[in-house]
């Protein structure tokens, strides 16, 4: 699941980015309710966040939206307000963010390439005490082999090309749409960071720093677990087995050359004459005696 996410940039540099992304077509978009939006490190369900849609026909908008998805049928906030779609649910019924593994670590992850990331949602307009509400959630799908080492799910990460199509009212819900809903298959960078991610009052961007260089905090004593680091040393530990299982140990007596002795070779004499292993000579002998 896609619990927690960072969205740091204010309006003007998220209309930016999506304009130099092609996600935009200009920098002014209209945004609606972009008075309720704050950048934060932090983002947690109830929070009104920025969402991309199609206002008209190839004339897309921003309006924020608060996360945490009610039925457009609905006249009465409901308690559970789910914040994540699972792929599978909707194919049988037809950003950067933060994840905990097993072990509840915190990592923080975002796209290598620096753009920003693109969850595929959907979107709800109810009616509530008489008051339009606009909420959202997340697609979520099965995790890619990188990040399946930390999750097993992971949230729709959409290409800038890809979003045309998925928010395109005109276009059906069919293959060419269920296709957007996969594991992403960019480069990720994945690292731990501190657990004060947890409470939800904490914001601030020491949020996410990697944890290894938090020296502040008594996690600087722990080991960080580091992702891309782990994929290696378990792939390097499998060809070290390979190896090890063709690996015959080699005979001493193969590995040493011992010099062959002939019997039949006279032994050189000492210097005094008399038989025996031939000696270095005494430096004295060097000199005549007078």
């Amino acid at each position: 699941m896609c619990g927690r996410f960072c969205c740091s940039l204010g309006a003007d540099d998220i209309r930016n980015e999506l304009y130099q992304e092609n996600v935009l077509p200009n920098t002014d978009a209209e945004w609606v309710d972009q008075d309720t939006h704050r950048p934060s490190y932090n983002v947690c369900p109830t929070r009104y966040i920025p969402t991309v849609l199609e206002k008209n026909k190839n004339e897309k908008m921003i309006q924020s939206m608060q996360w945490g998805f009610i039925p457009s049928w609905l006249k009465d906030a409901p308690y559970n307000k789910p914040i994540n779609a699972r792929l599978e649910t909707l194919t049988e019924d037809k950003s950067i963010f933060f994840e905990w593994n097993k072990k509840k670590q915190v990592f923080y992850v975002k796209r290598r390439d620096g753009k920003l990331m693109l969850f595929a949602g959907l979107y709800s307009i109810a009616t509530i005490e008489s008051q339009a509400v606009a909420t959202c959630t997340i697609i979520t799908t099965a995790a890619s082999a990188f990040f399946s080492k930390v999750h097993h799910r992971m949230p729709v990460i959409l290409e800038p090309s890809d979003v045309n199509v998925w928010i395109n009212n005109n276009i059906p819900w069919s293959p060419t749409v269920i296709n957007l809903l996969k594991p992403f298959s960019g480069e990720l960078d994945c690292f731990q960071v501190s657990p004060k991610v947890g409470p939800t009052k904490n914001d601030t961007p020491d949020l996410i720093t990697p944890l290894d260089e938090q020296k502040s905090s008594i996690s600087h004593f722990l080991k960080p677990v580091d992702l891309q680091d782990e994929m290696r040393k378990m792939s390097a530990t499998n060809t070290d087995q390979k190896e090890t299982n063709n690996y015959k140990e080699p005979s001493l007596c193969n590995s040493i050359d011992k010099p062959s002795i002939d019997p039949n070779k006279k032994r050189k004499r000492r210097v005094d004459g008399s038989p025996g292993t031939l000696k270095s000579r005494k430096i004295t002998s060097f000199f005549s005696k007078k």
